[in-house]
């Protein structure tokens, strides 16, 4: 949300209604960022930034259909930006319909072919509709932008194991296993479950698997 502030009508900073609402995203005060972006909106309905504010809160309310419709327009209003298309891809992937989330982050790329959120979105999208091959060339072309994101590394575990990739796909668990407790705990737990995965009654034949390298 950093680049919305430069958006905001007033030089007086956080004063002004869109940048208050961008601080309140960035605090995790959904409802308080929508009050805001309306009011901006009452004055200017074609405002880019405030349907991008908009459409965000809603998102994260859970009202996606709403949230959806409000970035369509952002869209159509602003096509060059691309963190309208991106959060239009997250808004139709939290309604299930994959098939206009990857045509919303897939625009994004077309303007900034190396936006991390964006390339995220359309590799989950198609991992959403099993389409498991590109799914994890999208997370691999995303980590190698953010190598850190043990999610992703999850992400792409699960692909390659439904591609039958199965030392490939537990090297993955490994890399998403290593830093502190918690992401090996997760890691042990998104393997477990996984169609493919892997179960031990032992917590140090697990550990040994874990932290075992090829």
């Amino acid at each position: 949300m950093a680049d919305e502030r430069s958006g905001a009508g007033n030089a007086g900073g956080h004063e002004d209604p869109l940048s208050q609402a961008t601080l309140a995203l960035d605090d995790g005060r959904a409802a308080d960022a929508e009050r805001l972006a309306a009011d901006v909106l009452e004055l200017d309905p074609q405002h880019a930034g405030a349907l991008y504010a908009l459409g965000y809160a809603l998102t994260l309310q859970g009202r996606y259909d709403e949230a959806a419709d409000v970035l369509a327009r952002g869209v159509e209003i602003a096509p060059a930006r691309p963190e309208l298309s991106i959060q239009l891809g997250y808004a139709e992937l939290s309604r299930r319909d994959c098939a206009k989330a990857k045509m919303a982050f897939a625009r994004a790329l077309e303007i900034s072919p190396l936006a991390h959120d964006a390339l995220f979105g359309l590799a989950k999208a198609h991992q959403e509709l099993g389409v498991n091959e590109p799914a994890a060339a999208g997370f691999r072309r995303y980590l190698s932008i953010r190598p850190n994101d043990a999610g992703a590394w999850l992400n792409l575990g699960h692909c390659l194991l439904e591609l039958g990739r199965l030392d490939e796909g537990y090297e993955c668990f490994r890399t998403a296993a290593r830093g502190d407790a918690s992401r090996y705990g997760t890691a042990l737990t998104s393997l477990s479950a996984a169609a493919r995965g892997r179960f031990w009654l032992r917590p140090s034949d697990a550990a040994r698997f874990m932290q075992s390298r090829n």
